[in-house]
Formats: C-alpha cells, structure tokens, sequence
C-alpha cells in the first residue's frame, strides 16, 4: 500500500492541509462512477473551501445531511494525524430535529436552514449544536500506513439548570429547572457514517483493515447555565473509540484481518470487502411493465414508484403511448422521472429509440431503477432486439404484466397481443380482484395460468402487490430470453394486424357539466378505453378520464398544472372522424 498513490503530493509539500486534500483526492475516486459511489453507501456529495476544508454529504437510506469539518493537523511519532469534526443536520420534520436543544430546533425551522448548514463550517454555534463526535485520520510518514478513528459519546446529553421557559418571561417551563433539554444518541449516526467512509477506504486502497480496536471510557454530560455551557463527566455516557488500521503493522504486531465482533450489528460492515462494488451490478434494473388497456399498470407503477421512493431508490419511467398524447407520464412525473417517447409503440413503430432514450434519461438522471411501461396494445415479444440492444446500460429485471381480472378469458380469446403480454411474463398480476366475485377470480387464475403456468400470480386490487418480492434474486427473469445472443426472425401480432386505432381530441376551451357525461358514454360504448383531461365550466380543478370497457370513472385532478387537455380514444376500427364527432357532442375541442 501506498498513499502517495492516491494523492502525488508529499507531506511536506502541503503543510497544515496534506489530509484533506487525501480525503478529497479518496472520495473523488468513487465519485465518478455513480452507481459504485451508491453501492458504497453514498447518495451525494458536496466539498467545499469557502470556510476552510469541508464537505456535506447524503448517505444511501439515511435522512438529514452530514457534515465533516477539517479541524488541524499535526506531525507525531505515529504520523501525520488530523482531525475532523462530524456533523448531523436532521430534516426539519425528523424527530431528532424536535429533540436537539432549543436554538438547534429552532434552526432546524427556518427557511433558511439549508442555507445554514452549506455555510455551517463558518458558523461556530451550528457546528456546536449539531456535533455528533471527531474522525481523526493517521497517515504514516512513509504512505504505508493509514489509520481511521471515530470518537463519539454514545449520547449527547444536555440539562439546562435555569430551566427553559416558553414563552421566555411567561413562567411556563418546557423543561424544568435540572430537567434534560436534549438527549440524542451520537455514536450510533455517527457509525452510518464512518461505516461509509471505511469501505470507500477499504474500496480505493483495494485491502481490507488489518486491525480494529473499539475502546470505552466515561463520557460526560453538558450543563446549561444562563448562556454558558460546561460538562461533567458521568459514567452512563459513554466515550467510545473505534479504530481501523490499514497496510503494514508496526515491528512486533500480528497480521491478519481483524474478527467480527458482536456490535458489528446483524451484517458484516463493508470495509471488511476490498471488492468492486460497482461493475455489472451496479447498473440500474430495467423492469418491463406490460399489461393490455385498462387493465391498470399505471396505478400499480405509482404504488412501485412509491415504494422504492420509500427506501432511497430513485425510479426513471420510460412510457410509450397510442395516440399524439400521452396521459400516464402526465399522473406520474411528480414521482418519478419520465420519458415519453414519440407517439406509437416501442416494440412495432420506434425500433432504435429505446436505446437512445434510455441512454439520455441514465446520463441526466442516474436512475437506480428503470421501469420501461410498453402501452396497452404493446406486444412485448417484438422487443427483444431493442431489449438486447441495451445489455451494456441496465440490469435484466422481471417482466411484469398486469391483467384486469373482469373480462379476461373474453380477452384472450379474442387478442394475440393481450395473450403475448401474459405469456411474456415473469409475474402477472391479476388486477382489479375487488370487481369480482371468488367463483369469476379462479376462472381469471385459471385462464392466465393456461397462457403462462411457469409465472408468479399474484392477485391484487388497485395495484397493490408485495413489491419487495421484484428485488427478490431468485425470481424468474427468463419470460423473454433477451440475454440469448441468436437472432429471431418471428414477427408476433400487433395491435395494428387487430385493427386498434387510437383518435385524439385536443380539447382548448372548458366543456359544459351536462354534455360531458352524455358523451364520454357514447365514445365509451364503441372505444375499448378512452383517458384524458379535461376543464369542466364551473369546475376549479381538471377532470380527470378513465373508461375501460364500457366503464366510466371521472375524478378532479388536484394540484394537476400542466396545461394540456384531451381525450385519446382507443378501439377496433373506430373511423377516421371519432374524435370530430366526439367533439361535436362535447360542443368543444378541436381534433
């Protein structure tokens, strides 16, 4: 092992400032690959000198932001040792922001707290107030050593000995005189931390610590008197020490990796493993979502988007609609990142485009999973030369197709698409459970495990499945072989060869109450489904569109600004003039 690797200035070289710029020079190496930067545990991170040498930071499944703080440096008989000060800024609505003394609280309100703590190396009271512990870092003098510490008390305790009264003056005490203003565990967010930075060490120097030592000696207590803090110490605070050493041990010492102990919680921390954490496993999972009209793929996509939003994972939606306006991306966008490809369907009309959007939303978004939604007349076995097309940018997920349990074996008797969709499956998702009674759900079950008995079926209403179990490893992956490197020259069905057109009606002017249920049942009646937005006279929010089979829902679409209004129309053979004639019954629009 050698520092000098990583950083080619010499300590001499860089006095008072040869650590940071160490630090800096580690953390970039893992920055320019995002999804290794996410496997190590880091969501984001800002560096900055306005204030000296600092960087704040967002780690992977962890709320608030931290901060690091260069503090000095100093040459001693083991090396050049610095040291940095750690920070926890909370949320304003996470419960440590409530618990935290008064004035940090109360910071954690103001509109610009963000603003606050970007600046907070130049703010000793902010520092103050949000310290959770020390990381001090030791580097031989010769690079071929490097030691990690983190010092912290497992708590913070404060007691204000005047007590705190609200309103000041009023006599009222929030916090008795002696009571506890704030008592906030440190070590413990402090160790999220340190856990990140250590395998970000153990990934650049491509070795794992040799040693570790975690220590334990009485912590202490703080005292608030009128504007003065002191502290006392106190054995139920506890001042842990936990030390990492990499490269070579001093003369004397044994080598080998250090045991695991029982406080290493229930996983193995990853500074054990020198390994990449980036490489193929660290693309983004595509996950193919197909599912015939109406069947309800875009509320099981915003319940899945909700989910991974959930647990830290950012979701990109590539959406492909019939007709010159697309609705779903409209409802989803405030989300999850959306891309709406040209009118048409990825797998029959826009072949090359799904590598090109696909490369343009991972290179602006940096997705950790990609959700491909195929429209409902989308027949997902004409996709496999786009999906082999795009090996080298994402991950194979499952493909997930969802079918309206009403009318279902009417459907497959009837479509070759809506039949592919299901075969194509790795899960299915039988939808709309709600609309039927037991004896109506097994004859749906019965008839889509005619169509695919290798799937998962899972039954569900409004979209609503387990959807850990997509992340599951040991699901199926293998409905469409895409990973198979031999051409197909088999063209399957189309929606086109079944005789589906779509209509659409741009709509410019608010239609009256009484034409607008009239006329959505007419269209209803002979298009298979009709969605879109629309103003309403008198109405103070869009209406919202949604007709499948000759079933008609309207609903207001609140906080709804995007300024488009339509109706798409979808059906066999609808004539030329759907949309003129439903504009006509409307008394509004233009086609």
């Amino acid at each position: 092992m050698n520092l000098f690797e990583i950083t080619p200035l010499h300590m001499e070289d860089a006095r008072d400032s040869w650590l940071p710029g160490f630090l800096r020079a580690l953390l970039l190496r893992t920055q320019f690959s995002h999804s290794r930067a996410r496997a190590l545990g880091w969501r984001g991170l800002r560096p900055s000198l306005a204030f000296g040498e600092s960087w704040t930071c967002r780690l992977q499944g962890r709320s608030g932001i931290f901060g690091l703080f260069f503090e000095g440096e100093e040459m001693t008989t083991e090396g050049l040792c610095g040291r940095f000060s750690l920070h926890l800024f909370p949320d304003p609505d996470d419960l440590r922001a409530e618990l935290l003394p008064l004035d940090a609280a109360m910071t954690t309100q103001r509109p610009d707290y963000w603003d606050l703590v970007r600046e907070f190396p130049g703010r000793d009271e902010t520092r103050a107030s949000f310290r959770l512990g020390t990381l001090e870092m030791t580097a031989a003098a010769d690079g071929r050593s490097l030691a990690l510490v983190l010092a912290a008390p497992t708590r913070r305790k404060l007691i204000s000995t005047d007590g705190l009264e609200w309103p000041p003056g009023s006599g009222n005490h929030i916090v008795p005189p002696g009571g506890l203003e704030s008592d906030l565990a440190a070590f413990g967010p402090a160790l999220r931390f340190f856990r990140v930075l250590a395998a970000t060490v153990t990934h650049v120097l491509g070795l794992a610590p040799r040693g570790r030592t975690l220590k334990s000696q009485p912590g202490w207590v703080q005292w608030r008197r009128g504007a003065k803090v002191f502290r006392r110490k106190d054995e139920a605070v506890r001042l842990l020490r936990l030390r990492l050493e990499y490269g070579e041990a001093p003369a004397g010492v044994a080598g080998g990796p250090p045991r695991r102990q029982p406080w290493d919680f229930s996983h193995d921390p990853a500074w054990f493993e020198a390994r990449d954490p980036g490489g193929r496993e660290g693309l983004p999972e595509l996950l193919v979502l197909t599912g015939f009209l109406g069947s309800g793929k875009t509320t099981l996509l915003r319940r899945f988007v909700e989910h991974c939003l959930q647990r830290d994972r950012f979701v990109a939606v590539i959406q492909n609609e019939i007709g010159a306006v697309g609705l779903d991306g409209k409802l989803l966008e405030q989300d999850s990142r959306v891309l709406e490809m040209d009118e048409g369907c990825v797998c029959c009309s826009l072949s090359g485009q799904l590598k090109k959007g696909l490369a343009r939303i991972l290179e602006r978004h940096r997705p950790d999973v990609v959700v491909l939604e195929m429209s409902g007349l989308a027949n997902p076995k004409n996709l496999l030369a786009e999906l082999r097309d795009v090996r080298d940018l994402v991950r194979r997920g499952p493909m997930l197709a969802v079918a309206g349990g009403p009318g279902l074996e009417e459907l497959l008797r009837n479509s070759a698409v809506a039949r592919d969709q299901l075969a194509a499956a790795d899960v299915l998702v039988l939808n709309k459970r709600d609309l039927l009674d037991p004896n109506r759900a097994k004859q749906a079950r019965t008839a889509a495990q005619a169509v695919n008995p290798r799937a998962l079926i899972l039954e569900a209403e409004h979209g609503d499945i387990p959807f850990g179990l997509l992340h599951d490893p040991a699901l199926a992956r293998d409905g469409l072989a895409w990973d198979d490197l031999l051409p197909h020259f088999h063209e399957h069905g189309t929606h086109a060869g079944e005789g589906f057109v779509a209509r659409t009606l741009l709509l410019d002017a608010p239609v009256p109450a009484e034409a607008l249920g009239p006329a959505l049942e007419r269209a209803a009646a002979r298009a298979f489904r009709v969605k879109g937005i629309v103003d309403v006279f008198g109405e103070d929010c869009p209406t919202l569109v949604q007709a499948v089979a000759g079933r008609l829902e309207t609903s207001p679409l609140r906080g709804h600004g995007r300024p488009e209004r339509f109706l798409v129309c979808i059906g066999r053979d609808l004539p030329e003039d759907f949309a003129g004639e439903l504009a006509r019954d409307l008394g509004a629009g233009r086609t």
